[in-house]
């Protein structure tokens, strides 16, 4: 398994790319088999001093067995020097120096003394150096061969004194010795250059393998992210953060039907405004994360920068006195050519990011301009943001100081969100901070010579209220509803019985079976939402209630938080409509009197037929 490696670029040579890497890889290697290296040639001195006792003088046999275990334990010492030193860059170059001198001095102990005892011994004991040689040297060939000059250092000096004693002597055993030998030490040499040039073409390949690797890792890992992000900001954002502000529009169109005192309704309007400018930012938000895909387009218009950071101010000069922040705003007779939607929720989440991440200070927001160009900054002397982070701060979910995911600080889309609109807009966004001192948010937008207009009604969130629900078509009609939320199902059954219907309501669909079964009358409507309990949808009660009664065109009405435009390719094939919530009261009253007008008439054209 080779170790793992950082991020190198497959178009490098291997040699300079790679080099190093598989050099420490051979020492390594080394390293490991020193130690059976070594206790076998101590083992084999010991074990060939005790057959030669009595064959020769005993003085040479004691001085050399003394001078192969003083060199065995130097060289000993020059691993546990070099386990020591690990850590420094030059600490393997030294100890491979080392260990290339211990084996030539090895390999001269063992070749030198051999080759001279085999004048002064019968032919069985050169049968025995020739056997302790050949396994000495075997086992060095494959201890040392991925670094062949080590291997070299011990065989040269170890074999040649011996062939050349053998070849000394004029008999044909000993011809036939030396050629044996001869012709298998060049067979494995052969062979040990073979595996040592793949086994190092090996390691090449798989260093840029494992380049390879990491970057399509990175990449996939990059797509993943991206994914998973848009998945879980759609799956949870989409559904659950739409519920409670859907079941709001149902409570508000109700309080807006109840006789209101003169302040009270220019309340309940405010509200209603309010609400509805939300709904706008709310749908901006959730399709923004669908951004890469392209399905937001810019609609670019020439406006005055000026009531825009007017309505911010108001919006959030409460919010920063909460915390004892002040929040100044410079005036900017500029124009700019931009959408006005989302150049709005581009500076929002900059004003509020810097909100949250300042404690007691001042945020600042001002233009400048730059040649054709207006600079449009958010100042703070928060905590600031580390150099290190200032690339992650725009990434989907990642939050600074905020480990427990405290919800109050923010979910960490709000910089995402900003990133992925300015490059939709292409507008420059910069950010310089200091940590300790101070944080800095600009876009560039392209200024405009001309006045430019007013915010829009839509930016600016002044949408008429709803209008009070008229006794019409409505009244006595069997309406059935459907919603696993208690609070949106609540209010939905209101609103409608407000509207002078009847009402037969269920968290689920067998629930409502349960109700509206017994019952003698057909029902006239159905509203459900999409996503139910227990993997029930919406879809399922309206296909299983249109059977129960045998008629295919029972009108129905899908309100859903889920975005996913699958779902509307799916309402779309079943001829169901479908609405997002929250769902404003007047659009709802709209389509419910646009279906049962429609079924209404499709009813009388059938008679006359």
């Amino acid at each position: 398994m080779l170790p793992a490696t950082g991020s190198t670029s497959p178009s490098t040579p291997p040699g300079s790319a790679y080099a190093a890497r598989i050099r420490q890889v051979q020492v390594d290697a080394l390293r490991r088999s020193f130690p059976f290296a070594l206790s076998g040639s101590l083992i084999s001195a010991s074990f060939s001093a005790f057959a030669l006792f009595g064959v020769l003088p005993g003085l040479e046999i004691l001085l050399w067995l003394g001078a192969t275990l003083v060199v065995g334990a130097l060289r000993w010492a020059s691993v546990v020097a070099y386990d020591r030193h690990r850590a420094d860059p030059s600490a393997a170059q030294r100890w491979v120096r080392r260990m290339l001198i211990g084996n030539l001095v090895s390999g001269i102990l063992w070749g030198l003394p051999f080759a001279y005892w085999t004048f002064f011994v019968p032919l069985e004991y050169q049968l025995f150096f020739i056997v302790i040689l050949f396994g000495l040297g075997t086992g060095a060939i494959y201890s040392n061969y991925m670094l062949l000059p080590v291997m070299y250092a011990f065989e040269v000096p170890a074999f040649a004194p011996m062939f050349i004693a053998l070849a000394a002597q004029p008999s044909a055993i000993h011809l036939a010795l030396v050629t044996g030998g001869l012709a298998y030490l060049v067979a494995t040499l052969a062979f040990i250059h073979r595996m040592n040039r793949t086994h190092l073409d090996a390691l090449r390949l798989g260093y840029e393998n494992l380049a390879l690797l990491e970057q399509v890792r990175q990449e996939k890992t990059a797509a993943e992210r991206s994914d998973l992000e848009k998945s879980r900001f759609l799956a949870a954002a989409s559904h659950d953060l739409r519920q409670p502000v859907h079941a709001v529009n149902l409570f508000l169109g109700l309080l807006a039907n109840e006789p209101l005192s003169r302040h009270g309704r220019y309340l309940v309007d405010n509200i209603t405004s309010a609400l509805s400018a939300m709904g706008h930012l709310f749908d901006a938000l959730l399709n923004l994360s669908r951004l890469d895909a392209g399905v937001i387009e810019p609609r670019f218009e020439t406006f005055k920068v000026q009531p825009l950071l007017d309505q911010l101010k108001a919006e959030y000069a409460p919010q920063a006195s909460e915390k004892g922040i002040r929040l100044r705003v410079r005036p900017c007779a500029a124009s700019v050519r931009s959408d006005p939607v989302l150049l709005e929720r581009l500076l929002r989440n900059l004003i509020s990011n810097a909100i949250v991440h300042t404690e007691g200070g001042r945020v600042l927001v001002g233009c400048r301009r730059i040649g054709n160009r207006l600079r449009m900054e958010v100042w703070d002397n928060g905590p600031g943001i580390p150099k290190s982070e200032q690339e992650r701060v725009f990434w989907e979910f990642h939050q600074l100081a905020n480990p427990e995911r405290d919800r109050s600080k923010g979910l960490g889309l709000g910089l995402a969100i900003v990133r992925r609109t300015a490059r939709l807009l292409k507008h420059e966004l910069m950010l310089r901070s200091e940590e300790g001192r101070y944080t800095v948010f600009s876009v560039a937008v392209p200024a405009s010579e001309s006045a430019g207009a007013a915010l829009s009604a839509t930016l600016a969130g002044a949408r008429p209220a709803p209008a009070p629900a008229s006794e019409d078509n409505l009244r006595g009609k069997l309406v059935l509803l459907v919603d696993d939320d208690a609070q949106n199902l609540a209010g939905l059954s209101m609103l409608f019985e407000s509207w002078g219907c009847r009402v037969v309501a269920a968290t689920s669909g067998n629930a409502l079976f349960e109700r509206v079964l017994p019952l003698a009358e057909r029902p006239e409507l159905i509203v459900t939402d999409y996503r139910l309990r227990e993997h029930e949808t919406g879809i399922h009660v309206i296909e299983r209630l249109r059977e129960e009664y045998n008629d295919p065109d029972l009108p129905a009405l899908l309100v859903s938080g889920d975005t996913d435009p699958a779902r509307l390719t799916e309402a779309a094939a079943r001829g169901v409509p479908l609405l997002h919530k929250p769902v404003q009261v007047q659009a709802l009253r709209e389509h419910v009197t646009s279906l049962l007008h429609a079924k209404e008439a499709a009813s009388l054209a059938g008679g006359v037929e």
